[in-house]
């Protein structure tokens, strides 16, 4: 009969509490030996730190532990959304910089094109085209050729050279009387107070333009003209931000410039440069009193004379 042999008592595998090992079985060599505790570690080898903690034990956080983590995520997002915020203004005021600089430099070349004539305010002889936004050699300066322009092909701007912050234009938002979705405004300055319309023609020369570097001539709006006092932000942009046409005259500041940039807006000079400024330095209310219009004007002294009004060029 075959015997096959146990375990005694004495053979029993109890730990041996000073080194915490197991005592080897008959015939199997080292394959039960070690501490329990390096067993534990060579099967938990992928569990480590605050996951080990967790898993090992079946733990999820503690609603401390939770809060503590929405707070500094909260904290984190308060420091980091302000400077994101700017981050994307200041991407949409570089989008804007280049759309006057293009208009800019689009006038200049005009000029070669017009025996030096500037784009003109407006020309009755060129008929439904009469008004800067339909000038169609100027719209092909500027790059409109092959572009829609909204709603209306001939007057409003494409899409590509509106304001990425002009929300009335982008979002063809109508006025109860006007509509001009073109993010700019031309300088109407120098003849908001002569017979302009009688005439049937405003533009300067770049011979009547002594300083084209330091001489406005478009910068942001939501009307396709704009004057020295539309720029009075007190009475207007404070009150109005952004909105149409109608709301601005209505409180007096008709022809608005709109300061759309962290309080500040971008403006195209006759050289073709590009720049920006705040409104505390684009309308001065001190300069506006006592005359004297700095870039918003060839003319020195503001109101013109008669006599000054005269000399603006005609063709």
């Amino acid at each position: 009969m075959r015997i096959t042999r146990g375990f005694t008592p004495l053979e029993i595998r109890t730990p041996i509490r000073r080194s915490g090992r197991l005592p080897e079985r008959h015939g199997e060599g080292p394959r039960f030996a070690g501490s329990q505790t390096a067993v534990r570690k060579r099967h938990r080898s992928f569990l480590t730190g605050p996951v080990r903690r967790y898993f090992s034990h079946g733990v999820g956080f503690t609603l401390i532990e939770l809060l503590v983590v929405i707070s500094i995520v909260a904290l984190l997002m308060a420091i980091l959304m302000p400077a994101l915020m700017r981050a994307k203004d200041h991407g949409k005021r570089i989008v804007c910089s280049n759309n006057l600089r293009t208009m800019g430099l689009a006038n200049t070349m005009y000029a070669d094109e017009a025996d030096g004539w500037y784009v003109p305010v407006m020309d009755r002889t060129l008929g439904d085209n009469r008004y800067w936004p339909g000038n169609q050699l100027y719209r092909d300066l500027v790059g409109y050729k092959g572009m829609k322009g909204g709603s209306g092909d001939e007057w409003h701007a494409p899409r590509e050279f509106l304001c990425p912050s002009d929300v009335i234009s982008i979002k063809e938002r109508p006025d109860s009387q006007w509509d001009s979705w073109l993010s700019y405004g031309y300088n109407l300055t120098d003849w908001y107070f002569s017979d302009w319309f009688g005439i049937g023609y405003a533009g300067h020369r770049n011979t009547t333009v002594p300083g084209p570097s330091g001489e406005l001539i478009f910068t942001e709006s939501n009307d396709w003209w704009l004057w020295w006092w539309g720029a009075n932000y007190k009475d207007g942009w404070d009150v109005l931000g952004h909105d149409t046409i109608t709301p601005y005259k209505q409180v007096g500041t008709d022809g608005p410039t709109l300061y759309r940039h962290s309080e500040g807006v971008n403006l195209a000079f006759y050289d073709g440069h590009a720049a920006y400024m705040k409104k505390e330095k684009v309308f001065i209310k001190e300069a506006w009193d006592e005359g004297r219009p700095g870039m918003w004007s060839v003319f020195k002294d503001y109101p013109p004379t008669k006599a000054e009004q005269s000399k603006l060029p005609r063709p």
